[in-house]
């Protein structure tokens, strides 16, 4: 039986340490109470995150809706699909694949100048996508 040397043992040794020590992350520096510390972990925080409830999150959804639209009114018609006529407005659309619904659809072709959305120029607009029978 053949013995390894010694010094082999400790090269090997020493690769799987160095090894290991090089694929671990590097430590984080936190502050706690005035003194520095490393650590392999997320710092800790003092501040506690209050997870928002549903009603938090739907009056947050409602002022930045209503923000959007007093900043835009021609949001209106895209915001609310099949909205009444008025509160639509020419805004340069003029194809189907533009609208979002058939009353959309509608207003754009009674209301506004060149648009291509009534083909067969029956009166009806898009009949394949939106106002079909």
């Amino acid at each position: 039986m053949t013995r390894c040397p010694v010094w082999l043992h400790f090269a090997v040794s020493s690769a799987l340490i160095a090894s290991s020590g090089a694929a671990a992350a590097p430590p984080n520096k936190c502050v706690l109470n005035g003194t520095v510390t490393f650590q392999q972990g997320p710092c800790p925080s003092d501040h506690v995150r209050k997870q928002p409830t549903v009603e938090e999150l739907n009056a947050q959804e409602k002022k930045r809706r209503a923000a959007t639209l007093a900043a835009n009114p021609a949001a209106v018609a895209s915001a609310v699909p099949g909205k009444a006529p008025d509160a639509f407005g020419c805004d340069g659309r003029t194809y189907c694949s533009q609208m979002r619904s058939c009353a959309e659809a509608k207003y754009f072709l009674a209301h506004c100048p060149g648009v291509k959305m009534d083909g067969d120029r029956n009166g009806i607009p898009c009949e394949q996508q939106w106002c079909g029978h």
